[in-house]
Protein backbone atom coordinates (compact mmCIF):
# COMPACT_ATOMS: atom_id res chain seq x y z
CA UNK A 1 0.00 0.00 0.00
CA UNK A 2 1.43 3.37 -1.05
CA UNK A 3 2.10 5.89 1.69
CA UNK A 4 0.81 9.47 1.47
CA UNK A 5 3.07 12.25 0.23
CA UNK A 6 3.23 13.85 3.69
CA UNK A 7 4.46 10.55 5.06
CA UNK A 8 7.31 10.47 2.52
CA UNK A 9 8.49 13.88 3.66
CA UNK A 10 8.32 12.69 7.28
CA UNK A 11 10.20 9.50 6.34
CA UNK A 12 12.94 11.50 4.64
CA UNK A 13 13.41 13.67 7.72
CA UNK A 14 13.46 10.68 10.06
CA UNK A 15 15.93 8.83 7.84
CA UNK A 16 18.20 11.85 7.65
CA UNK A 17 18.09 12.26 11.41
CA UNK A 18 18.94 8.61 11.89
CA UNK A 19 21.87 8.80 9.47
CA UNK A 20 23.20 12.00 11.04
CA UNK A 21 22.86 10.59 14.55
CA UNK A 22 24.68 7.35 13.74
CA UNK A 23 27.45 9.06 11.74
CA UNK A 24 27.90 11.66 14.49
CA UNK A 25 28.14 8.95 17.12
CA UNK A 26 30.55 6.93 15.00
CA UNK A 27 32.71 10.00 14.31
CA UNK A 28 32.75 11.01 17.98
CA UNK A 29 33.73 7.54 19.18
CA UNK A 30 36.39 7.15 16.48
CA UNK A 31 37.85 10.61 17.16
CA UNK A 32 37.86 9.99 20.92
CA UNK A 33 39.61 6.64 20.52
CA UNK A 34 42.12 8.13 18.08
CA UNK A 35 42.95 11.02 20.43
CA UNK A 36 43.23 8.62 23.34
CA UNK A 37 45.69 6.32 21.54
CA UNK A 38 47.72 9.23 20.14
CA UNK A 39 47.97 10.87 23.57
CA UNK A 40 48.83 7.58 25.21
CA UNK A 41 51.47 6.78 22.57
CA UNK A 42 53.04 10.23 22.99
CA UNK A 43 53.11 9.83 26.78
CA UNK A 44 54.67 6.36 26.51
CA UNK A 45 57.40 7.56 24.13
CA UNK A 46 58.12 10.60 26.32
CA UNK A 47 58.31 8.50 29.47
CA UNK A 48 60.55 5.95 27.77
CA UNK A 49 62.91 8.72 26.57
CA UNK A 50 62.90 10.36 30.03
CA UNK A 51 63.76 7.09 31.79
CA UNK A 52 66.57 6.39 29.32
CA UNK A 53 67.94 9.91 29.82
CA UNK A 54 67.78 9.50 33.62
CA UNK A 55 69.63 6.20 33.35
CA UNK A 56 72.34 7.66 31.12
CA UNK A 57 72.75 10.75 33.32
CA UNK A 58 72.91 8.66 36.51
CA UNK A 59 75.47 6.28 34.99
CA UNK A 60 77.52 9.22 33.73
CA UNK A 61 77.43 10.81 37.21
CA UNK A 62 78.42 7.53 38.88
CA UNK A 63 81.27 6.83 36.42
CA UNK A 64 82.73 10.30 36.98
CA UNK A 65 82.82 10.36 40.80
CA UNK A 66 86.58 9.91 41.10
CA UNK A 67 87.44 11.77 37.88
CA UNK A 68 85.51 14.79 39.20
CA UNK A 69 87.25 14.48 42.57
CA UNK A 70 90.69 14.29 40.93
CA UNK A 71 89.69 16.83 38.21
CA UNK A 72 90.75 14.35 35.52
CA UNK A 73 89.30 16.19 32.50
CA UNK A 74 90.62 13.69 29.99
CA UNK A 75 88.75 10.79 31.62
CA UNK A 76 85.62 12.96 31.81
CA UNK A 77 85.84 13.63 28.06
CA UNK A 78 86.14 9.91 27.35
CA UNK A 79 82.97 9.27 29.39
CA UNK A 80 81.17 12.16 27.67
CA UNK A 81 82.21 10.86 24.25
CA UNK A 82 80.65 7.48 25.02
CA UNK A 83 77.38 9.05 26.08
CA UNK A 84 77.25 11.25 22.98
CA UNK A 85 77.18 8.10 20.86
CA UNK A 86 73.68 7.31 22.19
CA UNK A 87 70.74 8.26 20.01
CA UNK A 88 68.73 11.40 20.90
CA UNK A 89 71.63 12.78 23.00
CA UNK A 90 72.31 16.24 21.57
CA UNK A 91 75.01 17.23 24.03
CA UNK A 92 76.65 16.04 27.27
CA UNK A 93 78.94 17.87 29.70
CA UNK A 94 79.97 18.06 33.36
CA UNK A 95 79.72 21.14 35.56
CA UNK A 96 80.95 21.90 39.05
CA UNK A 97 78.81 22.95 42.00
CA UNK A 98 78.87 26.60 40.90
CA UNK A 99 77.51 25.78 37.43
CA UNK A 100 80.82 26.19 35.55
CA UNK A 101 81.46 23.70 32.75
CA UNK A 102 84.57 21.62 33.58
CA UNK A 103 84.37 19.05 30.76
CA UNK A 104 82.78 19.28 27.29
CA UNK A 105 83.73 18.00 23.84
CA UNK A 106 83.42 21.60 22.71
CA UNK A 107 86.48 22.92 24.53
CA UNK A 108 85.46 26.52 23.86
CA UNK A 109 82.64 26.12 26.38
CA UNK A 110 84.89 24.93 29.23
CA UNK A 111 84.91 27.56 31.98
CA UNK A 112 81.59 29.06 30.95
CA UNK A 113 78.72 29.22 33.47
CA UNK A 114 75.46 27.48 32.51
CA UNK A 115 72.21 29.45 32.38
CA UNK A 116 70.48 27.25 34.96
CA UNK A 117 73.21 27.56 37.61
CA UNK A 118 70.76 29.26 40.01
CA UNK A 119 68.66 26.05 40.14
CA UNK A 120 71.51 23.71 41.09
CA UNK A 121 71.02 23.96 44.87
CA UNK A 122 67.65 22.15 44.62
CA UNK A 123 68.81 19.36 42.28
CA UNK A 124 69.56 16.39 44.55
CA UNK A 125 68.09 13.76 42.19
CA UNK A 126 67.93 13.43 38.38
CA UNK A 127 65.67 16.12 36.91
CA UNK A 128 63.86 16.47 33.56
CA UNK A 129 64.02 20.19 32.81
CA UNK A 130 63.11 22.36 29.83
CA UNK A 131 65.98 24.04 28.02
CA UNK A 132 66.38 27.27 26.11
CA UNK A 133 66.09 25.42 22.77
CA UNK A 134 62.75 24.09 21.54
CA UNK A 135 62.40 20.29 21.43
CA UNK A 136 65.41 19.89 23.76
CA UNK A 137 65.07 18.59 27.31
CA UNK A 138 67.82 18.78 29.87
CA UNK A 139 68.60 15.96 32.35
CA UNK A 140 70.77 16.84 35.35
CA UNK A 141 72.24 14.20 37.72
CA UNK A 142 74.22 14.95 40.90
CA UNK A 143 77.83 13.72 41.11
CA UNK A 144 78.74 12.94 44.70
CA UNK A 145 81.11 10.67 46.59
CA UNK A 146 80.74 9.09 50.00
CA UNK A 147 83.67 9.40 52.39
CA UNK A 148 83.79 6.72 55.08
CA UNK A 149 85.85 6.78 58.29
CA UNK A 150 87.90 3.65 58.85
CA UNK A 151 87.34 1.49 61.92
CA UNK A 152 90.67 2.48 63.55
CA UNK A 153 89.64 6.18 63.57
CA UNK A 154 92.09 7.12 60.85
CA UNK A 155 91.36 10.05 58.56
CA UNK A 156 88.58 9.76 55.97
CA UNK A 157 89.59 8.32 52.63
CA UNK A 158 90.01 10.94 49.91
CA UNK A 159 89.78 13.66 52.53
CA UNK A 160 90.41 17.20 51.46
CA UNK A 161 92.89 19.37 53.29
CA UNK A 162 90.11 21.48 54.79
CA UNK A 163 88.45 18.47 56.41
CA UNK A 164 91.43 16.93 58.18
CA UNK A 165 91.36 13.93 60.46
CA UNK A 166 90.00 15.94 63.40
CA UNK A 167 86.93 17.09 61.49
CA UNK A 168 86.28 13.60 60.15
CA UNK A 169 86.03 12.11 63.59
CA UNK A 170 82.60 13.63 64.18
CA UNK A 171 80.79 11.38 61.68
CA UNK A 172 81.16 7.88 60.35
CA UNK A 173 80.67 9.00 56.68
CA UNK A 174 80.35 12.19 54.68
CA UNK A 175 78.69 12.60 51.26
CA UNK A 176 80.51 15.26 49.26
CA UNK A 177 78.86 16.89 46.23
CA UNK A 178 81.35 17.28 43.37
CA UNK A 179 79.23 18.58 40.47
CA UNK A 180 76.55 17.57 37.98
CA UNK A 181 76.34 15.45 34.83
CA UNK A 182 74.17 17.23 32.24
CA UNK A 183 72.54 15.70 29.14
CA UNK A 184 70.78 17.68 26.39
CA UNK A 185 68.13 15.26 25.02
CA UNK A 186 66.51 15.83 21.62
CA UNK A 187 62.78 15.18 21.25
CA UNK A 188 62.90 15.20 17.46
CA UNK A 189 62.92 11.43 16.85
CA UNK A 190 60.22 10.94 19.43
CA UNK A 191 58.02 13.59 17.80
CA UNK A 192 58.62 12.07 14.38
CA UNK A 193 57.42 8.73 15.69
CA UNK A 194 54.36 10.38 17.23
CA UNK A 195 53.61 12.20 13.97
CA UNK A 196 53.85 8.99 11.96
CA UNK A 197 51.53 7.21 14.40
CA UNK A 198 49.12 10.15 14.29
CA UNK A 199 48.93 10.04 10.49
CA UNK A 200 48.25 6.32 10.52
CA UNK A 201 45.58 6.69 13.21
CA UNK A 202 43.85 9.54 11.37
CA UNK A 203 43.86 7.57 8.12
CA UNK A 204 42.34 4.53 9.83
CA UNK A 205 39.76 6.76 11.54
CA UNK A 206 38.69 8.34 8.24
CA UNK A 207 38.37 4.93 6.60
CA UNK A 208 36.26 3.64 9.53
CA UNK A 209 34.01 6.73 9.46
CA UNK A 210 33.51 6.53 5.68
CA UNK A 211 32.76 2.80 5.72
CA UNK A 212 30.44 3.22 8.71
CA UNK A 213 28.59 6.10 7.05
CA UNK A 214 27.94 4.11 3.86
CA UNK A 215 26.78 1.11 5.88
CA UNK A 216 24.52 3.35 7.98
CA UNK A 217 22.85 4.92 4.92
CA UNK A 218 22.19 1.51 3.44
CA UNK A 219 20.84 -0.02 6.64
CA UNK A 220 18.62 2.97 7.48
CA UNK A 221 17.07 2.86 4.02
CA UNK A 222 16.34 -0.88 4.27
CA UNK A 223 15.01 -0.74 7.81
CA UNK A 224 13.17 2.58 7.85
CA UNK A 225 10.94 2.21 4.77
CA UNK A 226 8.91 -0.79 6.08
CA UNK A 227 8.67 0.91 9.46
CA UNK A 228 7.19 4.02 7.85
CA UNK A 229 4.55 1.87 6.21
CA UNK A 230 3.77 0.29 9.55
CA UNK A 231 3.52 3.76 11.09
CA UNK A 232 0.99 4.85 8.49
CA UNK A 233 -1.11 1.75 9.11
CA UNK A 234 -0.84 2.24 12.88
CA UNK A 235 -2.13 5.80 12.64
CA UNK A 236 -5.09 4.50 10.65
CA UNK A 237 -5.82 1.86 13.31
CA UNK A 238 -5.59 4.58 15.96
CA UNK A 239 -8.38 6.36 14.06
CA UNK A 240 -10.51 3.21 14.50
CA UNK A 241 -9.84 1.77 11.03
CA UNK A 242 -9.29 -1.88 11.91
CA UNK A 243 -9.30 -2.99 8.25
CA UNK A 244 -5.67 -1.94 7.78
CA UNK A 245 -3.10 -4.55 6.69
CA UNK A 246 0.57 -4.19 5.69
CA UNK A 247 2.14 -5.93 2.71
CA UNK A 248 4.72 -8.45 3.98
CA UNK A 249 7.79 -8.57 1.70
CA UNK A 250 10.51 -9.55 4.22
CA UNK A 251 11.25 -12.58 6.39
CA UNK A 252 13.40 -10.90 9.06
CA UNK A 253 12.26 -9.23 12.28
CA UNK A 254 10.56 -6.40 10.37
CA UNK A 255 8.67 -8.95 8.32
CA UNK A 256 7.65 -10.71 11.53
CA UNK A 257 6.55 -7.32 12.88
CA UNK A 258 4.41 -6.69 9.81
CA UNK A 259 2.84 -10.16 10.09
CA UNK A 260 2.22 -9.57 13.76
CA UNK A 261 0.58 -6.23 12.96
CA UNK A 262 -1.79 -7.88 10.50
CA UNK A 263 -2.57 -10.59 13.04
CA UNK A 264 -3.12 -7.89 15.66
CA UNK A 265 -5.69 -6.06 13.57
CA UNK A 266 -7.59 -9.28 13.07
CA UNK A 267 -7.50 -10.01 16.79
CA UNK A 268 -8.62 -6.48 17.55
CA UNK A 269 -11.70 -6.96 15.47
CA UNK A 270 -12.49 -10.12 17.43
CA UNK A 271 -11.53 -8.64 20.78
CA UNK A 272 -13.74 -5.60 20.39
CA UNK A 273 -16.74 -7.86 20.88
CA UNK A 274 -15.37 -9.06 24.21
CA UNK A 275 -14.33 -5.71 25.64
CA UNK A 276 -17.64 -4.98 27.28
CA UNK A 277 -17.73 -8.36 29.00
CA UNK A 278 -14.16 -7.91 30.19
CA UNK A 279 -14.97 -4.48 31.55
CA UNK A 280 -17.78 -5.87 33.62
CA UNK A 281 -15.57 -8.68 34.91
CA UNK A 282 -12.82 -6.20 35.69
CA UNK A 283 -15.19 -4.01 37.68
CA UNK A 284 -16.24 -7.04 39.72
CA UNK A 285 -12.61 -7.96 40.39
CA UNK A 286 -11.78 -4.40 41.38
CA UNK A 287 -14.63 -4.42 43.86
CA UNK A 288 -13.46 -7.75 45.27
CA UNK A 289 -9.84 -6.60 45.55
CA UNK A 290 -10.93 -3.37 47.19
CA UNK A 291 -12.77 -5.33 49.83
CA UNK A 292 -9.70 -7.53 50.40
CA UNK A 293 -7.52 -4.45 50.76
CA UNK A 294 -9.89 -3.03 53.35
CA UNK A 295 -9.70 -6.29 55.30
CA UNK A 296 -5.89 -6.29 55.07
CA UNK A 297 -5.88 -2.71 56.24
CA UNK A 298 -7.89 -3.66 59.31
CA UNK A 299 -5.50 -6.55 60.00
CA UNK A 300 -2.57 -4.16 59.73
CA UNK A 301 -4.20 -1.82 62.23
CA UNK A 302 -4.62 -4.72 64.66
CA UNK A 303 -1.00 -5.78 64.12
CA UNK A 304 0.13 -2.20 64.68
CA UNK A 305 -1.68 -2.05 68.00
CA UNK A 306 -0.07 -5.37 68.96
CA UNK A 307 3.34 -4.00 68.05
CA UNK A 308 2.77 -0.94 70.23
CA UNK A 309 1.81 -3.22 73.12
CA UNK A 310 4.94 -5.32 72.54
CA UNK A 311 7.10 -2.22 72.41
CA UNK A 312 5.75 -1.10 75.77
CA UNK A 313 6.37 -4.58 77.15
CA UNK A 314 9.98 -4.43 76.05
CA UNK A 315 10.41 -1.21 78.02
CA UNK A 316 9.58 -3.23 81.16
CA UNK A 317 12.28 -5.82 80.41
CA UNK A 318 14.92 -4.30 82.72
CA UNK A 319 12.56 -4.21 85.67
CA UNK A 320 11.70 -7.86 85.03
CA UNK A 321 15.37 -8.81 84.94
CA UNK A 322 15.97 -7.00 88.24
CA UNK A 323 13.18 -9.13 89.76
CA UNK A 324 15.21 -12.26 88.99
CA UNK A 325 18.44 -10.79 90.40
CA UNK A 326 17.02 -9.32 93.61
CA UNK A 327 16.65 -12.53 95.69
CA UNK A 328 20.27 -13.85 95.53
CA UNK A 329 21.62 -10.34 95.85
CA UNK A 330 19.50 -9.79 98.97
CA UNK A 331 20.92 -12.95 100.55
CA UNK A 332 24.49 -11.94 99.74
CA UNK A 333 23.87 -8.44 101.14
CA UNK A 334 22.18 -9.70 104.32
CA UNK A 335 24.89 -12.21 105.25
CA UNK A 336 27.61 -9.69 104.33
CA UNK A 337 26.03 -7.13 106.67
CA UNK A 338 25.80 -9.77 109.39
CA UNK A 339 29.52 -10.44 108.99
CA UNK A 340 30.28 -6.71 109.11
CA UNK A 341 28.13 -6.32 112.23
CA UNK A 342 30.12 -9.07 113.99
CA UNK A 343 27.22 -11.51 114.26
CA UNK A 344 29.54 -14.42 113.40
CA UNK A 345 30.25 -15.42 117.01
CA UNK A 346 32.15 -18.55 116.03
CA UNK A 347 34.34 -19.81 113.22
CA UNK A 348 31.63 -22.29 112.26
CA UNK A 349 29.03 -19.50 111.98
CA UNK A 350 31.38 -17.37 109.92
CA UNK A 351 32.09 -20.33 107.64
CA UNK A 352 28.35 -20.92 107.28
CA UNK A 353 27.70 -17.27 106.40
CA UNK A 354 30.52 -17.21 103.87
CA UNK A 355 29.33 -20.47 102.30
CA UNK A 356 25.83 -19.05 101.87
CA UNK A 357 27.28 -15.87 100.30
CA UNK A 358 29.39 -17.92 97.88
CA UNK A 359 26.47 -20.21 97.00
CA UNK A 360 24.21 -17.24 96.27
CA UNK A 361 26.90 -15.55 94.16
CA UNK A 362 27.26 -18.69 92.12
CA UNK A 363 23.49 -19.00 91.83
CA UNK A 364 23.35 -15.35 90.77
CA UNK A 365 25.82 -16.06 87.98
CA UNK A 366 23.76 -19.03 86.83
CA UNK A 367 20.61 -16.91 87.00
CA UNK A 368 22.09 -14.19 84.80
CA UNK A 369 23.16 -16.81 82.28
CA UNK A 370 19.65 -18.27 82.35
CA UNK A 371 18.12 -14.89 81.59
CA UNK A 372 20.51 -14.36 78.70
CA UNK A 373 19.87 -17.87 77.40
CA UNK A 374 16.08 -17.73 77.74
CA UNK A 375 15.59 -17.56 74.01
CA UNK A 376 17.71 -20.70 73.58
CA UNK A 377 15.70 -22.53 76.23
CA UNK A 378 12.39 -21.67 74.58
CA UNK A 379 13.77 -22.64 71.16
CA UNK A 380 14.77 -26.07 72.48
CA UNK A 381 18.48 -25.52 71.82
CA UNK A 382 19.61 -25.33 75.48
CA UNK A 383 21.03 -28.70 76.67
CA UNK A 384 19.93 -29.99 80.09
CA UNK A 385 21.91 -32.28 82.40
CA UNK A 386 19.32 -34.85 83.43
CA UNK A 387 20.18 -36.76 86.63
CA UNK A 388 18.37 -38.45 89.50
CA UNK A 389 17.63 -35.83 92.15
CA UNK A 390 16.25 -35.86 95.70
CA UNK A 391 13.72 -33.04 95.73
CA UNK A 392 13.79 -32.86 99.55
CA UNK A 393 17.55 -32.14 99.55
CA UNK A 394 17.17 -29.57 96.76
CA UNK A 395 14.31 -27.94 98.65
CA UNK A 396 16.43 -27.70 101.81
CA UNK A 397 19.30 -26.19 99.79
CA UNK A 398 16.93 -23.62 98.29
CA UNK A 399 15.37 -22.65 101.62
CA UNK A 400 18.83 -22.16 103.22
CA UNK A 401 19.47 -19.35 100.78
CA UNK A 402 16.03 -17.79 101.27
CA UNK A 403 15.74 -18.26 105.04
CA UNK A 404 17.03 -14.76 105.93
CA UNK A 405 14.38 -13.22 103.69
CA UNK A 406 11.68 -15.46 105.15
CA UNK A 407 12.72 -14.63 108.70
CA UNK A 408 12.92 -10.92 107.91
CA UNK A 409 9.19 -10.92 107.01
CA UNK A 410 8.34 -13.18 109.99
CA UNK A 411 6.80 -15.80 107.73
CA UNK A 412 6.07 -19.34 108.87
CA UNK A 413 7.65 -21.94 106.59
CA UNK A 414 6.68 -25.59 106.70
CA UNK A 415 7.39 -28.69 104.63
CA UNK A 416 5.29 -31.23 106.50
CA UNK A 417 3.85 -33.05 103.51
CA UNK A 418 7.18 -33.78 101.81
CA UNK A 419 7.72 -37.47 101.03
CA UNK A 420 11.39 -38.00 101.77
CA UNK A 421 13.30 -40.44 99.59
CA UNK A 422 11.20 -39.66 96.50
CA UNK A 423 13.60 -39.54 93.55
CA UNK A 424 12.80 -37.52 90.45
CA UNK A 425 14.44 -36.91 87.08
CA UNK A 426 15.65 -33.34 86.53
CA UNK A 427 18.49 -30.87 86.20
CA UNK A 428 19.83 -30.00 89.67
CA UNK A 429 20.57 -26.31 89.00
CA UNK A 430 17.44 -25.74 86.89
CA UNK A 431 15.15 -27.21 89.56
CA UNK A 432 16.80 -24.99 92.21
CA UNK A 433 16.19 -22.05 89.89
CA UNK A 434 12.49 -22.94 89.59
CA UNK A 435 12.07 -23.39 93.36
CA UNK A 436 13.92 -20.13 94.03
CA UNK A 437 11.69 -18.22 91.59
CA UNK A 438 8.46 -19.66 92.96
CA UNK A 439 9.30 -19.41 96.70
CA UNK A 440 10.77 -15.92 96.23
CA UNK A 441 7.50 -14.81 94.70
CA UNK A 442 5.60 -16.35 97.61
CA UNK A 443 7.82 -14.54 100.13
CA UNK A 444 7.56 -11.27 98.23
CA UNK A 445 3.78 -11.32 97.85
CA UNK A 446 2.87 -12.67 101.31
CA UNK A 447 2.27 -10.11 104.11
CA UNK A 448 4.22 -10.27 107.36
CA UNK A 449 3.07 -13.04 109.66
CA UNK A 450 1.81 -15.18 106.77
CA UNK A 451 2.90 -18.71 105.94
CA UNK A 452 4.46 -20.67 103.12
CA UNK A 453 3.88 -24.41 102.82
CA UNK A 454 5.70 -26.83 100.51
CA UNK A 455 4.42 -30.32 99.77
CA UNK A 456 5.73 -33.20 97.64
CA UNK A 457 3.81 -36.34 96.72
CA UNK A 458 3.49 -38.97 94.03
CA UNK A 459 1.11 -38.39 91.18
CA UNK A 460 1.08 -41.41 88.92
CA UNK A 461 4.43 -41.56 87.11
CA UNK A 462 5.35 -38.09 88.26
CA UNK A 463 6.20 -36.21 91.42
CA UNK A 464 3.96 -33.25 92.24
CA UNK A 465 5.49 -30.26 94.06
CA UNK A 466 3.16 -27.57 95.46
CA UNK A 467 4.17 -24.21 97.03
CA UNK A 468 1.28 -22.51 98.83
CA UNK A 469 1.32 -19.01 100.36
CA UNK A 470 -1.26 -16.95 102.25
CA UNK A 471 -0.93 -13.85 100.11
CA UNK A 472 -3.75 -11.83 98.60
CA UNK A 473 -4.09 -14.09 95.56
CA UNK A 474 -4.53 -13.41 91.84
CA UNK A 475 -7.60 -12.84 89.67
CA UNK A 476 -8.41 -15.84 87.48
CA UNK A 477 -8.14 -13.77 84.31
CA UNK A 478 -4.67 -12.56 85.37
CA UNK A 479 -3.17 -16.01 86.02
CA UNK A 480 -2.04 -16.60 82.37
CA UNK A 481 -0.16 -13.28 82.47
CA UNK A 482 2.14 -14.62 85.20
CA UNK A 483 3.93 -16.78 82.60
CA UNK A 484 4.21 -13.95 80.05
CA UNK A 485 7.70 -12.44 80.28
CA UNK A 486 6.57 -9.18 78.71
CA UNK A 487 3.60 -8.59 80.98
CA UNK A 488 2.97 -7.88 84.64
CA UNK A 489 -0.28 -7.84 86.53
CA UNK A 490 -1.63 -4.32 86.78
CA UNK A 491 -4.75 -5.14 88.80
CA UNK A 492 -2.86 -6.28 91.90
CA UNK A 493 -0.58 -3.79 93.57
CA UNK A 494 1.84 -6.32 95.00
CA UNK A 495 2.39 -7.78 91.52
CA UNK A 496 3.23 -4.44 89.96
CA UNK A 497 6.95 -5.06 90.35
CA UNK A 498 6.67 -7.83 87.78
CA UNK A 499 6.82 -11.60 88.21
CA UNK A 500 6.67 -12.46 84.52
CA UNK A 501 10.31 -13.17 83.71
CA UNK A 502 11.04 -15.55 86.57
CA UNK A 503 7.89 -17.57 86.02
CA UNK A 504 8.51 -17.63 82.27
CA UNK A 505 11.93 -19.19 82.87
CA UNK A 506 10.39 -21.65 85.34
CA UNK A 507 7.68 -22.68 82.88
CA UNK A 508 10.24 -23.22 80.08
CA UNK A 509 12.47 -25.33 82.35
CA UNK A 510 9.69 -27.53 83.72
CA UNK A 511 8.19 -28.20 80.28
CA UNK A 512 11.57 -29.17 78.86
CA UNK A 513 12.17 -31.53 81.77
CA UNK A 514 9.01 -33.39 80.82
CA UNK A 515 6.72 -31.83 83.43
CA UNK A 516 4.10 -29.11 83.60
CA UNK A 517 3.47 -26.06 85.79
CA UNK A 518 0.26 -24.25 86.69
CA UNK A 519 -1.21 -21.85 89.25
CA UNK A 520 -4.34 -21.98 91.38
CA UNK A 521 -5.26 -18.84 93.29
CA UNK A 522 -8.14 -17.22 95.13
CA UNK A 523 -8.27 -13.57 96.10
CA UNK A 524 -7.71 -12.81 99.81
CA UNK A 525 -6.82 -16.47 100.48
CA UNK A 526 -3.54 -17.16 98.74
CA UNK A 527 -1.85 -18.77 95.76
CA UNK A 528 -0.53 -22.27 95.05
CA UNK A 529 2.02 -23.01 92.33
CA UNK A 530 2.11 -26.64 91.18
CA UNK A 531 4.73 -28.30 88.99
CA UNK A 532 5.53 -31.91 88.18
CA UNK A 533 8.69 -33.83 87.29
CA UNK A 534 9.09 -37.45 86.07
CA UNK A 535 9.81 -39.99 88.78
CA UNK A 536 12.94 -42.13 88.66
CA UNK A 537 13.24 -45.81 89.51
CA UNK A 538 11.13 -46.84 86.54
CA UNK A 539 11.47 -47.35 82.80
CA UNK A 540 10.79 -44.12 80.93
CA UNK A 541 7.94 -44.42 78.47
CA UNK A 542 8.62 -43.73 74.77
CA UNK A 543 6.65 -40.48 74.75
CA UNK A 544 8.75 -38.97 77.60
CA UNK A 545 12.03 -40.10 76.04
CA UNK A 546 11.10 -38.54 72.68
CA UNK A 547 10.05 -35.29 74.37
CA UNK A 548 13.31 -35.08 76.36
CA UNK A 549 15.40 -35.83 73.25
CA UNK A 550 13.60 -33.10 71.31
CA UNK A 551 14.33 -30.66 74.17
CA UNK A 552 18.07 -31.40 74.09
CA UNK A 553 18.05 -33.20 77.49
CA UNK A 554 20.67 -35.83 78.17
CA UNK A 555 20.79 -38.32 81.04
CA UNK A 556 23.83 -39.07 83.17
Amino acid sequence: MAAPQGSKRFSLRLGTKSIIAVITLLTTISAALTMFFITRHRAELTEELRKRAFSLASNMAYNNQFTALSEDVESMLISISGVRQESDIEDAYIIDMRGVIVADLDTSLIGARVAFSSQLDSLDSPQWLPSEIKDIRRTVALIEIERRQSENSESIAFSSPETGSAGAASEQSIRQKLGYAVLEVSLESMQQGVAASTRQALLITLVVILAGSLATIYMVHRIALPIYRLADATRAVALDDLEQEVLVTRSDEIGVLASSFNHMTRQLRVSRQRIDAWNRELEAKVTSRTKELEEKHQELEVAYEALKTLDKAKDDFLSLVSHELRTPLSSVLLYSEMLLDGMDDSRQTRQEFLSIIVDNCRRLTRLINDVLDLSKIEAGRMPFKLIEIDIADILAETISGLKPTIDAKKLVYSAEKVEYGLKLWGDHDRVIQVLTNVISNSVKFTPEGGSITVSLRKRGRQGLIAITDTGKGINQEDIPKVFDRFSHIESIEHHSEGSGLGMTISKSIIERLGGEIWIESELSKGTTVFFTLPRSGRVQDNQLEEKQAANGIRQE
